[in-house]
């Protein structure tokens, strides 16, 4: 097989790992929320802290399920899991279409952060850990952007499948993308490893057969021992809290501020778009220059968007702090997912992985919550987002007080860890 040819694999799967988390429930179960719960709420009489307990539900599920889900993908392979987490959550989102009371409504929430929990990025990380080393970086901040993508195209289907069909046609479309696109395409598309197709990491060519290294790293006890376990999951869970409680709550946030729908909409696609194009440059840039200067200026955009889009501004600046945002929200799973590997290597990744991930899935799922009862209690979102800049301040200082992780030189030899 030709060197362009295993490169083109490689980046193939990268693609297959895009797509699939743009369909994953950050993107579907978030920036469809309030643009599916707007209309169940008026139907049903519902207060924006009980359409938001549903995602918070989702992700508290997902908090718990997690490590567990990280332990099976290691021991069983990333498709034997991602395949039927799959089927589950696309039907979890067809049978939300045929809801009629709440109960069925925080029911199928806590089904989509459990029994389909296996449709978070941890499968995916795993399987681009797998195939990437020197380009590892780049491949996690392509893949990553996913997220990004998905908060980009997701509300514009939404509102278009709501405003012709409702929101029972909203849900039962979306529940559609999931079953007869991500599916298929994981299945024929993605392969686990390049061992398995006779390939090498990054597009490597060698004569000599390719091989099957061990991996190396940390067991999950050891890596809660290490203050950089601890640190890791304090910077993001803080950054999570703050921008994963505006994603439910921009539209409605810049609509009570007299933003028409239309551009409210419009504005939470820029805030996708922007985390698209940011995963991006991170993936890029971390392969380049150390990954914790990388996160002090990321970090540092969040601060500044909370500033904008809290103060009484013209409405063209929060379209500035929409962008700056869904920037630094790309310094969030991908961030995390490529220090893990760095830190605590690869030999139990998807396990401590999982078990970081789930932490910082805590703080995501108690911030719409938090948000809707601020704005339910207060009349407003101003008290929640000033609480934001801190948080943000906070994670600024705890990266810069992150140790080195001891990357090989650039150019080295091809890594297991």
């Amino acid at each position: 097989m030709t060197e362009s040819k295993i490169f083109l694999r490689g980046w193939v799967t990268v693609v297959v790992c895009l797509l699939g988390i743009s369909t994953g429930p950050a993107a579907f179960g978030l920036a469809s929320l309030f643009l599916l719960g707007g209309p169940i709420g008026a139907e049903f009489g519902w207060s924006r802290t009980a359409i938001s307990a549903a995602v918070s539900v989702m992700m508290l599920c997902t908090a718990v399920s997690l490590p567990f889900m990280g332990r099976m993908v290691d021991r069983f392979g990333v498709k034997k899991i991602l395949v039927p987490s799959i089927i589950i959550f696309g039907l979890c989102f067809l049978a939300a279409s045929m809801i009629n009371s709440y109960w069925q409504f925080i029911a199928l929430y806590v089904a989509m952060g459990t029994i389909a929990v296996g449709t978070n990025s941890v499968p995916y990380m795993r399987v681009l850990t797998s195939w990437f080393d020197r380009r590892r970086g780049l491949a996690i901040g392509i893949a990553g952007s996913g997220t990004g993508l998905g908060f980009g195209y997701v509300p514009l289907i939404t509102q278009e499948l709501v405003s012709h069909y409702g929101w029972r046609g909203g849900y039962f479309g979306l529940g559609l993308i999931m079953l007869l696109f991500t599916l298929p395409m994981v299945v024929f598309l993605l392969h686990e490893k390049p061992q398995s197709l006779g390939l090498h990491p990054d597009g490597a060519v060698s004569d000599a057969p390719p091989e099957h290294p061990v991996a190396t790293g940390d067991t999950l006890a050891e890596a809660m021992r290490r203050r950089d376990f601890w640190s890791l999951i304090t910077i993001f869970s803080g950054l999570a809290f703050v921008l994963y409680g505006l994603i439910p709550h921009m539209v409605p946030m810049l609509q009570d501020r007299g933003v028409p729908a239309g551009l409210a909409a419009g504005l939470a696609s820029a805030f996708g778009w922007s985390a698209f194009g940011g995963r991006l440059l991170i993936g890029f840039l971390v392969d380049r220059f150390d990954a914790r200067r990388i996160a002090f200026v990321f970090f540092s955009l969040s601060a500044v968007g909370l500033g904008l889009l809290s103060a009484p501004l013209p409405i063209w600046v929060f379209t500035v702090a929409a962008i700056l945002l869904g920037l630094s929200l790309g310094a969030e799973v991908d961030m995390l997912a490529y220090l893990t590997s760095r830190y605590f290597g690869l030999k139990n990744f998807a396990q401590i992985f999982g078990a970081m991930f789930s932490a910082v899935m805590v703080a995501m799922s108690l911030s719409p919550l938090a948000f809707g009862y601020v704005f339910d209690h207060t009349g407003s979102y101003k008290s929640i987002l000033a609480l934001g800049v801190p948080l943000c301040a906070l994670a600024i200082v705890l990266v810069l007080m992150l140790r080195p992780y001891g990357e090989r030189a650039r150019g080295g030899p091809i890594s297991v860890t």
